[in-house]
């Protein structure tokens, strides 16, 4: 028996294994080298217990409810004071300038709808991010909104319409509509009439581009045809006529108050009334120059017409793509600091998609966007001890790590596992993980442990729920979390839970043992999936990762059976026979034999050791052999135990060139330098060589 022969011995011991393994019902996926260390991983398996108590919110004090009140600068009523929370809440709803404060207004009146719990998380930390990201939307729209209400100056000094301050912060829509209701009983402005008409019905765009551009058209459509209704005027009267008309229309480009006086100038000298009034070194200001240093009177007037307005397009071009440069510019500095931060990659990669897009969408990034992607899971790095690809999870009180449980599900996701990473509440350079689904509580170390508990507002919970982000302990592209309250101690993840812990051995949540791969993290997605035991291999053994690839396609549970495809192979799991990979070309003769509704793999597809091919070992003592130039075959039962006792493919037999098949009195399976032969009746298996 050439069982010695290189590469014999070690598979054949593989088998044997196996086959015990089987027999006791028990093959894990540690016996068929996963390279996963021995012994229970520290990881919960079942869902932790949440302790409620721990994240039940007392309500705010008197102290807190000042520092509300002061975020959005009213006045103080000490009679607010003593308010319950929720009536406090509706207080701020009432008081709150919905034109400077609109997302605390609607967070006030969200947040007393929601209950106590909600208008209490809402005074404590709700209102000053929304009252900062009301201020910080405001600084950005001042350039829109100055360019807004000079349009809408514009045009109603074009037609004449008197027009208040408030008037001016009116939507497009609600101008336009002033704009119509102004121009229903003016004397020769039925074309103006009728085009604010149409656009109060388009879209936001569409009323937009009526006070830019479709305003000044109909106008000039109106004036053209009181000109035209001069019938008895002469053609001297027509052309002064059209040029007060086209002075008119000027003048509103800078807001020029127009009389006789003023109408009845000579081009040029109209013309220095428009520098008097527009802005210095502006686009309107140049051009009226340019055009005044002129000495052919044609040039004047054609800077009257339609050069003033040429100029002013310019202007608001000019100041469209300033705002839209610093807003870049506030992008690319966001997301520097949430790549440096190593916390917030959701971020990252929403400021990229952003700066990748036009100008609208980095307005919309910095004014929405950046908010929508608040929250990561953080996952287990620690490779080693098998606990890699589980999450820290808490529904208040201890926080642990577990991979989730998918039940008969092909995917699921792992509750209470996503975080809402913030500002440090103690730090604004560090950050807080707050609860994704239980407001107001967050990620705290108390006398080391760490746990979820509600937000107190004191200053100690504030510092102990604070965690600085370092470089990965482990020298990887992870990161590490320092307690703000503990320095020197980071978020350390041992026997399933998590500690602000160093590796002084000081206490048994310091062992020295993995401590800087336990304290690295992983900033993951949000809303994890279930890490199944197919994941659960993966995640931690790098050879075979690296040998199937990444995931292709979601996880499909068939009765007790799990199965993945990855880009190089498909992996199958039960309970009995542990995960393994089938790949190419075996796959598809194993498909072909029924797949996982007929057996099982126990051994991933491997490369023969001494010759060009592969191979898969499964349950009840089935194999497929596959070689480039036999193709993928069964071998199985005592065929298969012969042809390993003599080597396998290493014998003079070589790879198997067809399935097993029946013959007179037997079995038989043919080779590439013979074939094995099985007699039903007497039992006796022989070799022959050459076919």
């Amino acid at each position: 028996m050439p069982t010695n022969r290189p590469g014999a011995v070690g598979r054949a011991l593989l088998v044997a294994a196996t086959t015990t393994a089987l027999t006791a019902g028990t093959l894990a996926t540690g016996a068929l080298g996963a390279g996963v260390a021995s012994g229970a991983p520290a990881v919960a398996t079942a869902a932790p217990q949440a302790d409620k108590a721990a994240v039940t919110v007392a309500e705010a004090t008197q102290e807190e409810k000042v520092n509300a009140i002061r975020a959005l600068g009213i006045d103080i009523d000490n009679t607010w004071l003593v308010l319950r929370d929720r009536d406090f809440v509706f207080k701020i709803f009432d008081n709150a300038d919905a034109t400077r404060f609109p997302l605390v207004k609607d967070g006030a009146l969200q947040s007393y709808r929601d209950g106590d719990t909600a208008a209490t998380v809402f005074i404590r930390t709700g209102i000053y991010d929304l009252a900062q990201r009301d201020r910080d939307n405001w600084a950005r729209a001042k350039v829109e909104r100055d360019l807004a209400r000079k349009l809408k100056q514009s045009a109603a000094s074009l037609i004449a319409m008197p027009v208040t301050d408030q008037q001016l912060d009116l939507g497009y829509k609600d101008f336009v509509y002033k704009i119509w209701q102004f121009t229903r009983n003016v004397q020769d402005s039925k074309r103006v009439n009728a085009a604010a008409l149409d656009a109060f019905g388009g879209s936001d765009a569409d009323q937009k581009t009526f006070l830019e551009s479709g305003l000044l058209a109909a106008v000039r459509q109106d004036q053209d045809d009181a000109i035209k209704a001069a019938k008895d005027a002469s053609d001297a009267e027509k052309a002064r006529l059209a040029a007060r008309a086209a002075k008119t229309n000027a003048a509103s480009v800078v807001l020029l108050p127009v009389d006789d006086t003023v109408l009845s100038l000579s081009d040029d000298n109209f013309i220095r009334k428009i520098i008097e009034r527009a802005t210095p070194n502006s686009e309107v200001y140049n051009a009226a120059w340019a055009a005044l240093r002129s000495t052919v009177p044609a040039d004047w007037s054609a800077f009257i017409t339609t050069g003033i307005f040429d100029a002013n397009k310019r202007d608001i071009d000019i100041a469209r793509q300033k705002k839209a440069e610093e807003d870049r510019k506030a992008v690319r500095e966001l997301k520097a600091r949430a790549e440096n931060g190593r916390m917030q990659p959701r971020l990252v990669a929403a400021a990229a998609a952003a700066l990748a897009g036009d100008d609208a969408a980095v307005a919309a990034f910095l004014k929405d966007g950046q908010y929508a992607v608040s929250t990561q899971s953080l996952q287990v790095t620690t490779e080693a001890t098998g606990v890699r690809g589980a999450y820290a999870v808490s529904a208040g009180g201890d926080v642990n790590i577990w991979f989730g449980d998918a039940g008969t599900n092909g995917t699921a996701k792992i509750a209470d596992a996503t975080w809402k990473v913030v500002a440090g509440l103690a730090d604004p350079n560090c950050f807080s993980l707050e609860s994704a689904t239980i407001a107001g509580s967050f990620v705290r170390q108390h006398d080391l442990r760490v746990r979820l508990e509600a937000n107190d507002g004191t200053a100690g919970f504030k510092n102990d729920a604070t965690w600085c982000s370092r470089a990965a302990l482990d020298g990887s592209a992870d990161v590490s979390l320092e307690s703000k309250a503990q320095p020197g101690r980071f978020l350390r993840h041992i026997d399933g839970g998590l500690w602000a812990a160093n590796d002084s051995k000081q206490n048994p949540s310091d062992s020295d043992f993995q401590f800087a791969q336990d304290a690295t993290w992983h900033i993951a997605d949000n809303n994890p999936d279930v890490t199944t035991p197919i994941g659960q291999r993966w995640y931690n053994d790098a050879a075979f990762r690296q040998a199937v690839g990444d995931p292709k396609g979601t996880e499909v549970y068939d009765d007790g059976v799990r199965y993945r495809d990855y880009t190089n192979a498909r992996v199958y799991w039960s309970a009995k026979t542990g995960a393994h990979s089938i790949a190419e070309p075996i796959l598809t003769k194993y498909l072909a034999e029924g797949g996982h509704k007929a057996f099982l793999p126990v051994t991933d597809t491997n490369a023969t050791p001494n010759k060009p091919g592969r191979y898969n070992h499964f349950v009840n003592g089935i194999s497929i052999y596959w070689s480039a130039k036999t193709g993928a075959h069964l071998v199985y039962g005592a065929i298969r135990n012969h042809w390993q006792d003599m080597g396998w493919e290493n014998s003079y037999l070589g790879f198997p060139t067809a399935d097993e098949f029946d013959i007179p009195g037997g079995r038989r399976s043919t080779f590439e330098g013979g074939h094995i032969d099985f007699n039903a009746t007497t039992g006796a298996v022989v070799d022959v060589h050459g076919n």
